[in-house]
């Protein structure tokens, strides 16, 4: 059992993040990088009894927790190869034209102060306690105080000890980094109610981000979430591809959806292609995959229920067909994979079935014409991912699907599944509401930085004065951006 933190310890917490902030603010990105190449170290060095503690508390098994933490460290090095290059400054410099009657304007990004980030359970180390929200945040500049995720305490502990580490280490101030625990409902609400915190990181269900969305923006002073919050993550599928490749697609859709038992927020929901001896060969090649995948043990007992729950209330919708189920029984804790089958019409008017069901379950949707796949294309919500199955002559036969495609997701793919999240600049892991809270950002990749800063502009300041990133001798050597041309050039002008 959890202890709960008391609101006198979270205000006590919040109060030495908004010190700690004053602090930060004054850190270069070179300095901050090089504490986030730290604290990479110190998670670097955490040995088997991390493994064997997550392990126990989430099910994952160790090849792939092992993984994950490597994808972890390289998260903190990655993100802080990118803050110390410079780029999440943005630095701005239109120097001064006195003939024009034009001042000195230098423009930089700083950290908006505090940020709370909530723990996710499906991630025990790459989104949770040290995952890149963390690592993002503290590289933008701000504190983190953290909410760990009630699944996987005494995992989330071991991190935070290496976090906290790691701030002792440097003489830095207590606050850059807390951790709070507690299973309450209220000690989230409460946090991202506190006036001095600035902003909210979150990964999981669309109701717990919601929630903290409109607590956030019913404030006094209203602050942003980035909420990630799901996903029905579309497949369609074109006929010319299907026709070519039914069965080999149908396995890859049943890994794709039953990977990690179906606890993926990119996990392909709903798989959408025309009615026809393709789309039969490939649910009889899909119906002997899913058959052929055994039941897996969930993350913890709520995602249990709520995966049974969820895909209970789907099946049960009228106009259902179940393609197949796993041969073996589910033993306690289990999630068995199951997917089912149903006509365009249904699914447009029933909106039960583009709700996600977190877990190894999956919605195949049959199609009379193309107009219909138009139709759902149309009405579909905002996703994290869609996926063209297709071949070129697919692609350039429908151009105006693909457009409409393309405002409905913040990552679109050419084949492949979307499962497996590369973390790297390019990757957009965020979408449309109700996908994510803002879909101009990404929590994967070293861009999340972006999230947690805001610029600042200085007029005709002294040299002297002027943060590392805009003097003119740019003691940082970072790329900035000199009356419209981008260079990294110490700027030769009489400092006064």
């Amino acid at each position: 059992m959890m202890e709960e933190t008391s609101t006198q310890n979270i205000d006590r917490r919040i109060q030495k993040a908004a010190e700690a902030f004053q602090f930060l603010k004054n850190t270069t990105v070179t300095e901050r990088a090089e504490f986030m190449n730290a604290v990479a170290d110190q998670i670097e060095v955490l040995g088997v009894e991390l493994l064997e503690v997550t392990h126990q508390e989430t099910s994952l098994p160790l090849a792939r927790l092992i993984g994950e933490k490597a994808r972890t460290v390289g998260q903190w090095r990655s993100y802080a190869k990118a803050v110390a290059s410079g780029i999440y400054t943005e630095a701005r410099i239109d120097l001064a034209q006195p003939e024009k009657q034009k001042g000195d304007l230098r423009k930089y990004n700083v950290g908006i102060g505090p940020v709370v980030v909530f723990g996710a359970s499906n991630f025990p180390f790459a989104f949770s306690t040290a995952g890149g929200d963390t690592a993002s945040a503290i590289g933008a500049g701000c504190p983190v105080i953290i909410k760990a995720h009630p699944a996987h305490p005494k995992t989330s502990q071991i991190m935070a000890d290496a976090i906290t580490a790691v701030v002792k280490a440097f003489g830095w101030p207590e606050g850059v980094f807390s951790h709070i625990t507690g299973t309450s409902y209220e000690i989230g609400g409460y946090l991202t109610q506190h006036e001095d915190i600035r902003a909210v990181a979150f990964t999981g269900s669309f109701n717990g981000g919601k929630a903290l969305f409109d607590i956030a923006n019913s404030r006094e002073n209203p602050i942003p979430v980035f909420a990630e919050m799901g996903s029905i993550n579309p497949v369609f599928a074109f006929q010319n591809l299907l026709e070519n490749k039914a069965e080999a697609l149908a396995k890859e859709y049943s890994t794709s959806l039953t990977l990690g038992a179906g606890q993926f927020c990119t996990n392909p929901g709903v798989f959408i292609a025309l009615k026809g001896k393709a789309l039969d060969r490939f649910i009889n090649a899909l119906k002997e995959e899913i058959q052929n995948v055994a039941p897996a043990t969930m993350l913890h007992k709520g995602i249990l229920e709520s995966f049974e729950k969820n895909r209970n209330i789907a099946t049960e919708q009228t106009d259902i067909e179940i393609i197949a189920s796993s041969n073996t029984d589910a033993e306690n804790d289990q999630g068995s994979a199951s997917v089912i089958k149903t006509n365009a019409k249904t699914f447009l008017n029933n909106p039960v079935l583009s709700e996600e069901v977190f877990g190894p379950f999956g919605i195949v949707v049959a199609c009379e014409t193309d107009e219909e796949i138009m139709k759902i294309a149309q009405q579909l919500k905002g996703q994290l991912t869609i996926t063209i199955a297709a071949t070129d002559e697919d692609v350039r036969n429908n151009p105006i699907l693909i457009n409409i495609l393309k405002d409905k997701c913040g990552r679109l793919l050419f084949n492949g599944m979307p499962t497996g999240v590369e973390v790297v600049y390019a990757m957009q892991h965020g979408g449309p509401f109700p996908s994510t809270t803002d879909s101009r950002f990404t929590s994967v990749g070293p861009d999340a930085v972006k999230r947690f800063v805001r610029p600042v502009s200085f007029q005709n300041w002294p040299d002297e004065f002027l943060p590392d990133e805009l003097k003119n001798g740019n003691p940082l050597q970072i790329s900035r951006m000199v009356d419209g041309v981008m260079n990294s050039e110490s700027l030769k002008l009489q400092t006064t």
